[in-house]
């Protein structure tokens, strides 16, 4: 089991780095979108296309395999739910997973054309997966309360 165990640990490491390399780039990619996409016809194909194809291929799959993944860990280590660090982490995958599907959400916005949040909003949005990751690598790491 602790193969098992280690392998899915390895696959779920590489899914979350892929996550969150898509995630922190969607957004930044969303701040030009708000910014600059009325600004020239090509610029904004550009970006549409770019948008899409980061959503589709990298950030939601990897989200989907990181999930995938951490279920089939605690499935083999159904103890974690007893640990309370456990607990701050969890709920920060969930706060990571609505940011990160809301903005697949504003990807389906400036693919459609319709009216975006500011690029000053997408901006910070773009800041809380990193804070987010701080937290949960902290207690993944440190898993303090144990």
């Amino acid at each position: 089991m602790m193969e098992w165990y280690r392998s899915i640990l390895a696959f779920h490491v590489i899914a979350i780095i892929s996550w969150m390399a898509g995630i922190l780039y969607l957004y930044r990619l969303l701040v030009y979108c708000a910014e600059r996409r009325h600004e020239h016809p090509k610029v904004e194909d550009l970006l549409k296309t770019m948008t899409r194809r980061l959503w589709k291929a990298i950030t939601l799959p990897a989200m989907i395999a990181s999930w995938i993944a951490g279920l089939a860990m605690l499935h083999l280590n159904p103890g974690l739910f007893k640990l309370p660090w456990f607990h701050v982490k969890f709920a920060s995958v969930i706060l990571m997973t609505v940011s990160t599907l809301y903005a697949g959400k504003q990807v389906g916005v400036a693919q459609r054309g319709e009216a975006m949040p500011r690029g000053v909003f997408f901006r910070v949005m773009n800041e809380v997966p990193t804070l987010l990751m701080i937290v949960i690598v902290i207690m993944v790491i440190v898993r303090p309360w144990q």
